[in-house]
């Protein structure tokens, strides 16, 4: 228990280091935030922009991120379940490792990154024609200037309850951000950022704008010397697949921090919005690398966005954390809305032998109502255990719990499979050449190479040799489409001794099951 303690912990502030400081310029929260374009109405946008990025968040498993608007929070929800003795799952709900935990952290961290979006884009129109006009070329930052309207402010404010916070809440969060001069107030004039457009022929999207914007939002920023912005925005002209990426490096205190993030939006008439957000993370101090890789996926659960009541949405969150060889994974899936929802988690520490398998129901306000917690030792069977806490709420259950081969599966999603062994042109696939207990890959669309555009990949997985269960296992997370499969490359992934990225591409071994 320790030990799970000590990787949630790890996990947590992988998160918890993303919120706003008051200084965000410097804080670590700058490298996961306030980089993912969002679009506003048309009456304040290029038309031409996308119109929307994200599915809107259940307020269930949202909080506000600080400032006015985090008086509305969540209350502690370890007031729920008084225990006479504590077993595994008062332990593990006490740690406050649970489901619904991860996925207001997760939510939080998309917000982050989702509440000042609409600001960008506002601004990025005000010079989109000029890059336009000359693709490859850059706009400095200042060409011309957006005087924030009353229209403009309110949608601030439909964006960020569309996020999941209340009216009040939104208006507590808004006079936050604007305090701390990251949203503009009305009647301010502000400068379009640095910004510089072109046409992409990788078969996946057709326009992308790079942009920058200065520490201060009045201040304008010059075109980069070294042609490296902040910043980046594809998207399909039909709008149906957006993406948006971040990439950021510190080093601070003799800490080596780097952090890939981006979030793709995939809407199609008559399927359901998806939004997935991935986070690349490797830390490196003392000679010692850790690194981490996370997904959320959301996706709503009517076809018809104006038909999901109540912000309905599927999720999926995984975590790959490896910390010198002690690789854990962490998987959360379920379904929730504005007024609760149902989750199970598997949390697995294969080189401690750890495996935890939780189910929990929570109510409006993100308070856990049921929690069950199924223990096993791998190394010592006699320690297993099994715990419930708190009651079972069966209209919960009944209108979130699903089972089956299709249980919480998304659209586009398809299953694949690999030939074995996966090889590449040089011999040594995954799960050899010195890989014996675990390998990692990404699965990328054709004619897309990860050195390139490493955020792209449209699949990861991992070999994992489970010594402890039995065996060999190839595990893979593809969120592509059925019609991409026939053209994908396996890329292996691993972190080389400067805490860098490495792809080498295998065999195109990729099959549809």
């Amino acid at each position: 228990m320790h030990h799970l303690l000590l990787i949630f912990l790890l996990i947590f502030f992988t998160f918890t280091s993303c919120k706003k400081e008051k200084d965000e310029s410097n804080s670590l929260s700058a490298l996961v935030t306030r980089f993912l374009v969002r679009s506003l109405l048309n009456s304040n946008i290029n038309s031409e922009l996308p119109s929307n990025l994200s599915v809107a968040v259940p307020r269930s498993i949202r909080k506000p991120s600080s400032g006015l608007g985090a008086s509305f929070g969540k209350t502690n929800k370890n007031k729920k379940f008084i225990a006479v003795s504590k077993g595994i799952a008062q332990d593990t709900f006490d740690y406050g490792f649970t489901g619904q935990a991860f996925l207001t952290e997760g939510t939080s961290i998309v917000a982050e990154i989702l509440r000042d979006s609409k600001r960008d884009l506002v601004l990025i129109s005000g010079a989109y024609n000029v890059a336009k006009r000359n693709p490859g070329v850059c706009v400095p930052g200042g060409a011309s200037t957006v005087s924030i309207t009353q229209s403009m402010e309110n949608e601030f404010l439909e964006g960020i309850e569309r996020l999941g916070l209340s009216a009040e809440e939104a208006r507590g969060e808004l006079a936050s951000l604007q305090n701390e001069g990251i949203l503009p107030y009305i009647g301010q004039s502000v400068p379009t950022p640095a910004m510089v457009y072109k046409t992409l022929s990788n078969n996946e999207y057709d326009a992308e704008i790079s942009y920058s914007f200065a520490e201060s939002i009045g201040t304008p920023q010059p075109c980069p010397t070294n042609n490296k912005f902040q910043k980046s925005l594809k998207f399909k002209t039909d709008k149906s697949k957006i993406f948006s990426s971040i990439t950021r490096s510190l080093k601070v205190f003799g800490i080596s921090l780097s952090v890939e993030a981006s979030i793709t939006y995939i809407t199609q008439a008559g399927k359901k919005d998806k939004a997935i957000l991935n986070i690349k993370q490797v830390t490196t101090t003392s000679g010692s690398t850790d690194k981490s890789t996370t997904r959320f996926t959301f996706e709503e659960c009517d076809n018809d966005t104006n038909a999901n009541a109540n912000n309905c949405v599927t999720l999926s969150y995984s975590n790959v954390y490896d910390s010198s060889g002690d690789k854990v994974t962490t998987s959360v899936k379920g379904k929730t809305n504005d007024f609760g929802g149902y989750v199970t988690t598997e949390y697995i520490d294969n080189n401690n032998g750890y495996e935890y398998y939780l189910e929990e129901t929570y109510d409006e306000n993100g308070e856990t109502e049921y929690f069950a917690v199924d223990y096993y030792d791998l190394n010592d069977n006699s320690n297993d255990e099994y715990e419930e806490l708190g009651y079972f709420d069966y209209d919960i259950y009944g209108e979130f719990y699903e089972t089956g081969a299709n249980a919480y599966k998304f659209e586009w999603d398809a299953f694949v499979d690999f030939t074995t062994p996966v090889l590449p042109s040089g011999g040594g696939g995954i799960g050899q050449g010195g890989f014996t207990e675990y390998d990692a890959y990404v699965i990328m669309p054709a004619g897309v190479d990860p050195n390139d555009f490493p955020d792209e990949y449209i699949g990861w997985g991992e070999f994992f040799n489970n010594v402890n269960s039995g065996g060999p296992v190839y595990y893979v997370d593809f969120y592509g489409t059925a019609d991409q499969i026939a053209g994908t490359v396996v890329w292996r992934y691993t972190i080389d001794a400067n805490g860098n990225e490495v792809y080498t591409s295998l065999a195109n071994t990729v099959i549809q099951i």
